[in-house]
């Protein structure tokens, strides 16, 4: 597995970022824009979320937090690839209390990462 950014990567962290921050936030992340910040941090947000129930199919398995940090970015896109294929058919159904609170926590960290 690739730790290279391509353009369905990109496609699907929009619609991550879609679903929890809304269309107009989503288009501001561009394959020149996103940092390894923001690819981490959607990672997190993503692993967080694992307490909603409506949604935690897609959530990756708690053995990847266990992996090296040094393959942080790998395992950060590996967790978008895995868990973002709901948000981009638009199947995914967040629980509103995650929403709120698990999606305000992150929403500055992520947005703040991207190059501007």
């Amino acid at each position: 597995m690739s730790d290279t950014l391509t353009q369905s990567d990109v496609d699907i962290i929009q619609a991550i970022i879609g679903t929890f921050y809304g269309q107009g936030n989503a288009r501001k992340f561009t394959a020149p824009s996103i940092t390894d910040e923001t690819v981490i941090a959607i990672s997190k947000l993503l692993s967080e979320a694992e307490d909603c129930s409506t949604w935690i199919d897609s959530v990756p398995a708690p053995q990847d937090l266990l992996l090296p940090a040094n393959k942080l970015r790998k395992w950060a896109l590996r967790v978008i690839r895995k868990s973002g294929e709901p948000f981009l058919m638009g199947n995914v159904r967040i629980n509103m209390m995650c929403k709120r609170f698990r999606a305000a926590q992150f929403k500055p960290v992520i947005i703040d990462s991207l190059y501007r």
